[in-house]
């Protein structure tokens, strides 16, 4: 059986744990999504959805947009769409020939 009382922790001292908070917030942003994922399914697959209907919404919005543009001009409206290879496909294929 031991005997005595047990020894006491080693605390920090002030300045140093001060410090320690100061460096971390020094680090600038943090790279990632902020929020916590929710763990429940029905939360979760309502998120999908709503993050579904507004991307349909927009696509919708953007389309009319169009419509009414090309009805109102004496010229044919031309889109200018972003390739879906994407800009390191382009540089490749520039680098190659």
């Amino acid at each position: 059986m031991a005997q005595g009382r047990p020894k006491a922790a080693a605390k920090r001292p002030k300045a140093a744990t001060a410090a320690a908070a100061a460096a971390r917030s020094s680090r600038g942003p943090r790279k990632g999504g902020r929020t916590i994922a929710p763990k429940k399914l029905r939360v979760i697959q309502q998120q999908k959805l709503k993050k579904r209907l507004e991307v349909g919404i927009r696509m919708r919005i953007e389309q009319e947009t169009v419509q009414r543009a090309q009805g109102a001009l004496p010229k044919k409206l031309a889109l200018v769409t972003a390739p879906k290879g994407g800009k390191d496909k382009d540089r490749a294929k520039k680098g190659r020939g």
